[in-house]
């Protein structure tokens, strides 16, 4: 029996390498106006009277199902006010049928989203627009005297592999980003693991870093495009956590500790942005008197603020009470979790 569970999650776990697709075109925000059928303004009905624009989502699950949310906002924790989901595509696009309290019935294409229905005993109509939301620090340029730790050329500069030392970092290198290699073999045949160190420690800083996480739509959880940002044993997730909830292993949070306060995801195939400030711990003599904190900024929205970190993020509960925070400035690493994360511009400024 355990024979026949191991080969099957080797399966899986074999499969889900082979799951990343092309960037669906459907999936993504959309964005535009909400009025009553005469094109007249929206006067009445809360909460959507409220707000100048309305916003849809279109996720892409397994099975090419989409799901369509119509929002009064995005990359914050906003209203749902329409939803339809287990939905299919054909001939270009996806025909979708909502219930209150915005009951539409309409077509989404790769470029809008038009539908018409009733809202609060109003007779409305929508039309949506595609709108790529890119993160105000994109592209950002390292301040005067920081140190950038990839600038899109030879990452073995200031990276080495964690499983062996001193070697040079084997990821792809293309169009100025470095990718997860999840492919490479030991000299035995089985795979290493190609997670990557900075050559460099620090103390309190501030990192920039831009990821691009691969469509991986066959897959679900932790399976769906798996990285990590590392400050010695903490860890910030990376994950393709576009159209979920916000949750402790969901992009954007102290991973398995404290949940970003709301998602602040692309789709997945966009390029995003964290910039992360780092505080160590604080110690008096050798008690530990202040955990290290994070405040976290995903795609320019801050996620976590000051969020103090008590242990490890990757050690489990019964052990909590053996751990101890580093007194001495800690590395970087990107993980390699069996998923082809690209990483690019990557800069630390000390604080």
């Amino acid at each position: 029996m355990r024979k026949t569970l191991f080969i099957l999650l080797s399966s899986i776990l074999t499969l889900s390498a082979f799951a990343q697709s092309q960037k669906d075109a459907f999936a993504g925000f959309y964005k535009g106006k909400i009025t009553l059928a005469d094109g007249s303004e929206l006067k009445r009905g809360y909460p959507v009277s409220m707000y100048p624009e309305i916003y849809a989502e279109i996720y892409r699950g397994p099975q090419a199902k989409y799901r369509v949310k119509i929002l009064t906002g995005i990359l914050s924790r906003a209203e749902t006010t329409s939803f339809a989901d287990g939905l299919t595509a054909s001939d270009g696009k996806i025909e979708f049928k909502t219930s209150e309290p915005l009951a539409l019935k309409g077509t989404a294409t790769p470029s809008e989203i038009v539908a018409s229905g009733k809202y609060n005993g109003q007779d409305v109509k929508i039309d949506l627009k595609r709108f790529e939301f890119k993160s105000p620090t994109l592209g950002a340029k390292a301040p005067k005297g920081a140190v950038v730790l990839f600038d899109g050329t030879d990452p073995s500069k200031e990276w080495e592999l964690v499983s062996a030392r001193q070697t040079p970092v084997n990821w792809t290198l293309k169009d100025g980003a470095m990718t997860v290699k999840t492919d490479a073999k030991k000299p035995d045949g089985k795979k290493l693991n190609t997670t990557i160190e900075s050559k460099r420690a620090f103390g309190k800083c501030k990192l920039h870093i831009e990821f691009n996480i691969p469509p991986m739509y066959d897959c679900l959880g932790q399976a769906r495009a798996n990285s990590g940002v590392f400050f010695g044993p903490y860890e910030i997730q990376v994950l393709d956590s576009f159209g979920a909830e916000a949750s402790w292993d969901h992009c954007g949070s102290v991973y398995r500790q404290t949940a970003s306060q709301y998602n602040a995801s692309l789709e997945p195939g966009a390029w995003q942005t964290y910039d992360i400030i780092y505080t160590p711990a604080k110690f008096d003599g050798d008690k530990c008197v202040a955990f290290p904190t994070f405040t976290v900024y995903h795609n320019g929205k801050r996620v976590q603020y000051e969020t103090p970190v008590p242990y490890s993020t990757s050690m489990p509960l019964k052990k909590i009470a053996e751990f101890k925070h580093p007194k001495e400035p800690v590395k970087l690493r990107l993980q390699d979790h069996t998923n082809p994360v690209s990483f690019r511009n990557i800069w630390v400024q000390e604080l």
